[in-house]
């Protein structure tokens, strides 16, 4: 059986027919270290457009948390 698989891996083409189905013994390459990358999100700006949006978030927080509690006071 292995040196079945060893021909395949040198690139020969190898059928075997059982109970009338074809499997198919073919070398697949590995990827490489680039196609096993996970696209991550990212940032695009500059330094002061992060500050900025950091600068409104706290804002929008600060805002719901004084909305949230001047009605509990």
């Amino acid at each position: 059986m292995f040196q079945i698989v060893e021909r395949a891996l040198q690139g020969e083409f190898i059928e075997v027919a059982h109970k009338g189905r074809i499997v198919r013994l073919i070398a697949a390459d590995q990827p490489g270290k680039m196609a096993r990358l996970v696209k991550r999100d990212t940032i695009c700006g500059t330094a002061d457009d992060l500050e900025k949006a950091q600068q409104e978030l706290e804002a929008e927080i600060q805002l719901s948390w004084d909305q949230k509690w001047a009605t509990r006071l």
